[in-house]
């Protein structure tokens, strides 16, 4: 208070002073300023009247302002009662160290969810590990659509490993790839193709089982094992003209066959699935071929022969 009241005598005024009169001050004091010259003290670092009363006006001006703030502040918090200094105090602590406050909370949240991910993909593990072993993964791929009379997608697992008495267990993954022989392509069917795109290069089944129109996008893809052997092996006295389906990729320099088509095969109609056409591939690094080659000839051999 001592500063406060020293700030008053250097402007000559009385500590009662009022705004207006202390701006009075002030302005008779920029005024002066302006024919103001550098005083001529022997005393380096000397401060003149000038620069003293303008230090003594901000003194008081600070002092009110500060002041005024209390006064708002109390204003504030009155409603809290006497509880009124710690809420003060929170939000005092909470404003200086908000930054410091926030970043802890997301660090926390960081670890939670963390731990959370860890705990569910060691959870998934286990899920996994208490399953019968995987004898093949498929993907559907085309203008198949789950038929919701018999069950849907939610079936089409079970349904397909039904077709396969000896087995324990498929993955299978149903994925809408649209026609592309549309004159316009919709921002629907854009997508649809996209996600097929992200799947395909993400996802790696045994089998793809396709429709003409997937095969036919996919050919060129280096995706599809060449079935050559197998086809003039085993599956032959099971096979049909028009069961075979050839095509070439761009590393071919002659048609191969690429695909089985089993759509008439008794075991395809029991999937709940609307199925335009069922052609079945095998994935180039497929690591269960023998297992590949044992479906398709599981589905041949329930195909009725030709009139």
């Amino acid at each position: 208070m001592d500063e406060l009241k020293k700030a008053y005598e250097i402007l000559g005024l009385p500590e009662s002073a009022s705004r207006e009169e202390l701006d009075r001050e002030f302005d008779i004091l920029i005024r002066k300023s302006r024919s103001r010259k550098p005083a001529q003290n022997t005393a380096e670092n000397q401060p003149d009247e000038y620069e003293l009363k303008l230090k003594a006006y901000r003194t008081i001006v600070d002092y009110e302002e500060k002041k005024k703030i209390e006064e708002l502040s109390r204003e504030r918090y009155s409603k809290w009662g006497r509880f009124a200094g710690t809420a003060e105090k929170s939000n005092d602590f909470f404003r200086i160290h908000k930054t410091k406050i926030i970043i802890g909370i997301i660090s926390v949240i960081v670890v939670i969810v963390g731990i959370t991910a860890i705990m569910n993909n060691l959870e998934e593990k286990r899920r996994i590990a208490a399953l019968p072993p995987l004898d093949l993964s498929v993907m559907f791929l085309g203008t198949f659509m789950a038929d919701d009379s018999k069950g849907g997608d939610s079936a089409l697992e079970d349904a397909f490993t039904a077709t396969m008495p000896d087995w324990q267990r498929t993955e299978v993954e149903l994925v809408y790839l649209p026609s592309q022989e549309a004159d316009v392509i919709g921002s629907q069917d854009i997508a649809f193709q996209q996600k097929a795109m992200a799947l395909l290069s993400t996802e790696r089944p045994d089998v793809y089982i396709v429709d003409e129109n997937a095969l036919d996008w996919l050919m060129n893809s280096g995706l599809f094992m060449n079935l050559d052997e197998d086809a003039n092996g085993e599956l032959k006295p099971l096979l049909k003209e028009d069961s075979i389906v050839t095509g070439r990729s761009e590393e071919d320099t002659e048609d191969h066959i690429y695909g089985i088509r089993v759509k008439d095969s008794e075991l395809a109609k029991q999937l709940p699935l609307y199925l335009p056409d069922m052609i079945v591939t095998v994935r180039i690094d497929s690591e269960n071929k023998d297992k590949a080659v044992e479906l398709i000839k599981r589905y041949l051999e329930t195909t009725p022969a030709s009139e």
